[in-house]
């Protein structure tokens, strides 16, 4: 009994001792210390095909920890990368639409794994992102929001073994389950219930892709496969990454928090469906940012009750400060994460990605920061 006893208490110090990204109030944390996202979207090496289906083990693992590398020792200490983006090589469908695996050949776990493992020996910590809202011109992909069976099919035989698998992973800060979604919305849609209207946003320049799936759908989608990632795993963080402020925020004109607790157990029902952080993209195209916009106000003043992290932004399509100025100002008004865009250079025919010199630049006047402003921006690991 004595043993037994002692055995169960050497494996509660050991769970205690495996290292978690975790939320308190407006803050994050890790392993109890109160710290700070600083890092760069990778977000992909080849579109779509940097896991499963055999792709990784050649040309683009060896690139994506040259980056990782790179990264780190600009002191930076995350990065978002993508993982199925519009599902042109993974996850699994069949003829049908139905996912049968998270990948045809049972490599894609595997690769993330390893992705995950050299991440962990960087110091870095990792942002899965799922799907691309951005640009989503896969059908297979765009039915997920319409039948429920179909997305149903990818959340049991894709999504829940992959966060089986790998959510306890130390690296792994969070999943998100979209990039930009508003770019697929139908717009200036009215609705009785107000997270499903989407006229606030009648005048932004939101959908930009030719889509028309309803809000409601879209918040289904997301309520869905978060409520299975923490059934998969309770301790798994979950975000989602908007286009701008507009959509998770409800403190300006022209805007409203569509990712609320209510509005996503409104839409899709499954009581763990609720994100865990809020995240928005900023870019400006004149120069100037606009009043709303992150870098001219505080995280404070869009009102939220959970961590804030600024998911994109580069100086090329913004006001005319400097990355390492941008960066500062993230640590010091109240956000909990600042990552630029994009390490692997934009894809082709991007105007609005900075050089890897300027984002590292922004990382590096950061490196070592720890203060009861911003909180630690280098810290360990640990397995």
């Amino acid at each position: 009994m004595l043993k037994l006893s002692f055995v169960l208490l050497l494996g509660f110090w050991a769970s205690l001792s495996v290292g978690r990204l975790t939320t308190s109030g407006r803050d994050f944390l890790y392993n109890g210390q109160r710290v700070f996202l600083s890092g760069a979207n990778i977000a992909w090496y080849s579109y779509g095909y940097d896991f499963g289906n055999g792709v990784y083990q050649s040309d683009v693992k060896e690139t994506l920890e040259t980056w990782l590398t790179m990264i780190a020792n600009s002191g930076g200490n995350s990065v978002r990368q993508w993982v199925h983006v519009e599902g042109q090589n993974t996850p699994a469908y069949d003829s049908n639409g139905y996912v049968t695996g998270p990948d045809r050949t049972g490599t894609i776990i595997d690769d993330m794994r390893s992705f995950l493992d050299f991440a962990q020996s960087q110091n870095i910590l990792v942002i899965f992102v799922l799907w691309n809202g951005a640009v989503l011109e896969n059908q297979n992909t765009i039915n997920l929001f319409y039948d429920d069976a179909k997305l149903q099919s990818y959340i049991d035989n894709a999504l829940k073994p992959m966060v089986a698998a790998l959510g306890d992973h130390p690296a792994l800060a969070a999943w998100e389950i979209m990039n930009e979604p508003e770019g697929a919305i139908l717009l200036n849609q009215a609705s009785d219930n107000p997270c499903f209207d989407t006229t606030p946003l009648a005048n932004t320049d939101a959908s930009w892709t030719g889509l028309t799936i309803p809000m409601e759908n879209n918040l289904k989608f997301v309520n869905w496969q978060t409520h299975a990632i923490k059934e998969a795993n309770s301790a798994s963080l979950v975000t989602l990454g908007s286009w701008s402020e507009h959509a998770q925020s409800d403190a300006y004109e022209q805007s409203r928090n569509y990712y609320t607790d209510a509005c996503l157990l409104a839409a899709g029902g499954r009581s763990l469906g609720t994100l865990d952080f809020y995240q928005f993209h900023t870019y400006t195209y004149t120069g100037q940012w606009d009043p709303s916009e992150p870098f001219k106000v505080t995280a404070t003043s869009y009102k939220l009750d959970k961590p804030l992290v600024i998911g994109e932004f580069a100086t090329v399509c913004g006001g005319p400060e400097s990355s390492p100025t941008l960066f500062q100002y993230s640590y010091d008004n109240g956000y909990q994460g600042v990552w630029s865009w994009s390490y692997n250079g934009g894809p082709t025919g991007s105007t609005c990605c900075d050089n890897q010199t300027t984002q590292d630049s922004g990382m590096l006047q950061l490196k070592g920061q720890n203060n009861g402003i911003g909180g630690a921006v280098n810290f360990p690991i640990v397995p």
